[in-house]
Formats: C-alpha cells, structure tokens, sequence
C-alpha cells in the first residue's frame, strides 16, 4: 500500500509541475509579448502553480477513485499485491512437460485483450502481450516454468505494463494473473495448486 501512496503522490508532483510550469510558460510568453507587462514572471508561476493544483487536484478526483473501486471490485476478498502495478502468481502443477507449456500457452490465451503468445522451449518462459486499452497501455505476461521434481512444476505469471511510466492500471495486470491462474487450474485440475 505505501509504494501504492508513493506512486499517486509522485504523478501528482509531476503533473503539478510539468502541466502547471508549461501553462505557467505560456501564461509567461502571453504577458511579454501581448501586455509588456514588467511583473510577467511573478504572475506566471503563480498562474502555472494554481493551474497545476487544480489538475493534481482533478486527477486525485477522478482517477484514484476511479482506480480504488477497480481494484476493490476486482479482488472480491483476495487482496495479494492487489495495488502493486507488478502482478505475480505461483502455481505448483503436476504432468508432463508438454502438457504443462501447452496448459500455460492456452491460459495465457484467454488473458482479455491477448496480441501474441510466444513459447520458448529452451528457457521454458512463454511470453504474452495485451494491446492498450482504457484501462492500461498494454502489459507483458511472463510464465517460468520450473522442474521441481518427475513430473513437477512451479509455474511463476508476471504480469506487468509495458510503459514505465504508468501510475494506474485500473487492475489490469491483477485480473490478468488471476485469469491466467484460473484457466491452468481447470485445464489441469488433477494436479494445480497455489505455491
């Protein structure tokens, strides 16, 4: 939850200053050459400040409750990592190893919003993407799978958006991950469990 308030407090320093110092650059550029105004800098930043504010402060109203309730609505009483941007689920399944990448390959199918599902078999990592969409500008879907023992594996989804930049995911990359770990459940029901 505290790397959840950090990320909010932090889009809303950079939108302050990025959307407030380039409306207070305009506001700047205005007053020199329209009024010849002596005092345009100090009204500028003063301009570029409230303007700022008042889009952190309409971001903070809209988005974050807007993103709260997702998440909330998404998790139904499961709250793991539920407001980390970064998703990961274990699942210890049993069965052959051909039928263990082809059950990964067919979960992460039913991800909404798949664009491609890649199989490497001498890293045993299949590797997805989701297009961009209201809610994220895409994510990447990372499975490794791991031999424990004859017939044995850990399976570890990552899921996570494609921009470095995202503050919010609307929980995209949580419903992507449960998704995916539902699917391999009921496609190999004999023999999955959470790790």
């Amino acid at each position: 939850m505290s790397r959840y308030i950090a990320r909010i407090i932090r889009a809303l320093v950079v939108n302050t200053l990025c959307f407030g110092g380039g409306c207070g650059l305009l506001v700047f550029i205005f007053f020199v050459v329209v009024g010849h105004d002596a005092n345009a800098a100090q009204m500028a930043w003063k301009a570029g400040l409230i303007i700022g504010l008042l889009s952190s402060f309409l971001l903070l109203a809209v988005m974050l409750p807007l993103d709260f309730s997702t998440h909330l609505f998404l998790a139904k009483g499961l709250y793991k990592e539920i407001w980390d941007l970064e998703q990961t689920r274990e699942v210890v399944v049993t069965g052959s190893a051909k039928d263990v990448t082809q059950a990964t390959k067919q979960a992460l199918l039913t991800v909404p919003c798949i664009q491609s599902v890649s199989v490497d078999t001498t890293s045993n990592v299949t590797k997805a993407t989701t297009g961009a969409s209201w809610r994220s500008p895409g994510e990447e879907l990372i499975v490794e799978i791991a031999s424990m023992q004859d017939d044995t594996w850990k399976l570890r989804c990552i899921s996570r958006c494609t921009s470095k930049n995202a503050v919010f995911d609307y929980g995209k990359n949580y419903e992507n991950v449960e998704v995916w770990q539902k699917t391999l459940h009921e496609s190999l029901a004999s023999g999955a469990t959470p790790a």
